[in-house]
């Protein structure tokens, strides 16, 4: 009995050690920008075609197009969430691996923080400001209760991998809203 016992430790820990190799070969021991592909829309909905599914980042959008693409993207946001892919898919590669996966995105646009961004009413945009591979532009939201929300949008020219030369999102910060004086 002892020797079978052996031989089935041994072949647990053979085991072990080949799916070990096995991990070790198929992950990166960092997590790789130029890896990460865009998040796809799967639907059940025979024929269903997402306004937004073949919106990706390219070369020749400007940092102006590219947010007023998520604004729109994120403003007609339909139940399968084709606003929020979009907006997913034109995050930076070095945004993602902060972000983490697009179920995890779509979780942190429906915070509070962000939530009034889905689905708004209007918007209105300040003065875009480019300074070398960085564009920043400050864009205020009116969600559908008519309440009003400060977004700053970060860009960023992309420099090298599949997306070189492209705009992207580095992130979107909610700020807060400027106290109104009654001086004025």
């Amino acid at each position: 009995m002892k020797r079978l016992d052996n031989v089935f430790d041994k072949l647990m820990l053979a085991t072990g050690l080949l799916l070990l190799v096995w991990f070790w070969a198929k992950f990166p021991p960092v997590p790789t920008p130029d890896r990460q592909e865009e998040a796809s829309y799967i639907t059940t909905d025979a024929g269903y075609t997402a306004k937004w599914t073949h919106v990706r980042p390219d070369k020749g959008l400007s940092p102006r197009e590219v947010i007023r693409i998520q604004l729109l993207a994120l403003q007609q946001n339909d139940h399968h969430d084709s606003g929020v892919i979009t907006v997913f898919n034109f995050s930076s590669p070095v945004n993602r691996m902060h972000l983490g996966p697009i179920n995890h995105f779509r979780m942190l646009v429906r915070d509070p923080a962000y939530s009034s961004i889905l689905n708004f009413r209007k918007y209105r945009t300040g003065q875009l400001v480019i300074t070398g591979n960085m564009a920043y532009q400050l864009v205020v939201i009116t969600d559908r209760d008519g309440q009003q929300a400060p977004f700053l949008f970060i860009l960023a020219r992309q420099t090298k991998g599949k997306y070189k030369g492209c705009w992207m999102t580095e992130g979107v910060a909610r700020m807060a809203p400027q106290p109104q004086s009654s001086l004025v």
